[in-house]
C-alpha cells in the first residue's frame, strides 16, 4: 500500500473520502485476503490512536502511537503530509465536538444486548447479520454498524450467520484477546469471562483467528479455519494435569479439530435448545446447566466434578429432569434450595443394570 493510498484509507476509515475515493477503497480491500487484513489493521490502530488521549486529542501523541503500532505489522506510516493530514481529520473531529474521545466514550457508544441465564436471542443486525445469543452472554455493537464498520465486541457465546457486505466491510468478533474475521460465513464462538477456554466452531465458509496463539507470544498470529473445524485456545495457559480428564483444557495451549457434520450439535445445538454432551465433565456440564436454566450448582465433594458423561437433550424445560438421568448412572444424588442445587453422595448404591 503506497502512502496515497493509505491516505485515501485513513480519510475512508474515519468518514472524510468521498464516493469515488470510497469505491476505490473497497476494490482494493475486496481483491485479495491479505488486503483485507491490512485495512482491517489500519481500522484497529487508527481507532486505538484516537482512543490514547485520556481528556484531549493530542495529535502528536496519537500519531506516535499510530506509528508504533504500524511498525509492528504489515504497515508501514511515514511521511510529514500524511501526518498532517491525521492531524487535519483529528482537528475536524474536535471541530465536530469530539475534543473529549476516550475509551471511556467509545464504551458508551456502543449498543449492548444483555442476555441473562435461562434465556437465549436472537437479533438481526443492521446489515442483516442473524446472531444467536447464547444464556449470561452480553454483545456490543456501534450505532453506525454497517456504515464505517461491522465490528461486535462478545463476551460469552453467540453464533453468527453473516450478511454478504455490499459495502466491502469485513465483520469481526472480538472475544478475549481475539479478532474472528469472517470471510462470507457461518459459525460460533464461545469465550466466557469466567470460563478459561476459548473456542471458534465454524458451520460454513471460512474465518481466521488474530491473537497470541502460542504461550509468552510478543506478535499476534493468524491462524484460517475451514468448514467443520474447531479452535480451542487454553486462554490462561493451563496445564491438563491441573485438570484430570478434562477434555475441554487441551495439553496443547493452542489446537485445531476436525469435526464431523454430525458432530456440530455438540458445539452450537445450544441455539436449537439441544444439551449435547460428549465426554464432558461434571464440572462443565454444569456450567452450561447454570447459564441454561438460571440456577446456582455446587459440589459438596470435588471428587464428583470430574465424572464424565456423554448423552443429547433435547427441549428439556427443567434441569431436574436432566439430574434425573445423571443420578441413574452416577452414585450421586441432590438437593435443592431455591435455586441453588447441591450435588451430594447417593445415599444408596447405584447397581449395574445387567447385574
Amino acid at each position: 500500500m503506497d502512502e496515497d493510498f493509505k491516505l485515501l484509507a485513513v480519510k475512508y476509515i474515519t468518514g472524510q473520502a468521498n464516493d469515488l475515493e470510497a469505491s476505490k477503497v473497497n476494490r482494493w480491500i475486496k481483491e485479495s485476503p491479505e488486503n483485507e487484513i491490512c485495512y482491517i489493521q489500519l481500522y484497529e490502530l487508527w481507532h486505538h490512536s484516537l482512543l490514547a488521549g485520556k481528556d484531549s486529542i493530542d495529535t502528536d501523541k496519537a500519531y506516535e502511537n499510530f506509528r508504533a503500532g504500524t511498525s509492528r505489522s504489515v504497515l508501514f506510516l511515514r511521511g510529514w503530509y500524511l501526518k498532517a493530514a491525521i492531524a487535519a481529520i483529528l482537528f475536524c473531529i474536535c471541530g465536530m465536538g469530539f475534543y473529549q474521545l476516550n475509551t471511556r466514550l467509545f464504551t458508551k457508544s456502543l449498543l449492548e444486548v444483555n442476555v441473562q441465564k435461562g434465556a437465549t436471542r436472537k437479533l438481526t443486525l443492521p446489515d442483516g447479520t442473524n446472531v444467536w445469543i447464547n444464556a449470561g452472554s452480553v454483545l456490543k455493537y456501534s450505532k453506525n454498524f454497517g456504515k464505517q464498520d461491522r465490528t461486535v465486541y462478545l463476551e460469552g457465546e453467540a453464533y453468527f450467520d453473516i450478511a454478504k457486505s455490499i459495502t466491502g466491510i469485513p465483520f469481526l468478533v472480538k472475544a478475549a484477546e481475539f479478532t474472528i474475521r469472517d470471510v462470507g460465513t457461518i459459525f460460533n464462538v464461545k469465550s466466557y469471562p469466567n470460563e478459561e477456554v476459548f473456542e471458534t466452531t465454524v458451520v460454513e465458509g471460512q474465518v481466521s483467528v488474530e491473537g497470541k496463539l502460542e504461550p509468552d507470544a510478543e506478535e499476534n498470529k493468524i491462524v484460517f479455519l475451514n468448514a467443520n473445524q474447531v479452535l480451542k485456545i487454553d486462554v490462561g495457559k493451563v496445564k491438563e494435569k491441573k485438570y484430570p480428564g478434562n477434555k475441554n483444557i487441551p495439553s496443547e495451549p493452542v489446537r485445531v479439530m476436525q469435526i464431523s457434520a454430525s458432530q456440530q450439535n455438540e458445539y452450537h445445538g445450544w441455539k436449537d435448545d439441544l444439551l449435547v454432551f460428549e465426554e464432558d465433565t461434571f464440572e462443565d456440564i454444569a456450567r452450561v446447566l447454570e447459564r441454561k436454566y438460571n440456577v446456582n450448582i455446587v459440589f459438596s465433594d470435588e471428587g464428583f466434578k470430574s465424572y464424565t458423561y456423554t448423552g443429547t437433550f433435547k427441549n428439556i424445560e427443567s434441569v431436574l429432569k436432566v439430574f434425573q438421568v445423571i443420578k441413574e448412572n452416577t452414585p450421586i444424588d441432590y438437593k435443592i434450595n431455591g435455586s441453588l442445587i447441591t450435588i451430594v453422595k447417593a445415599s444408596k448404591p447405584i447397581y449395574n443394570k445387567l447385574n
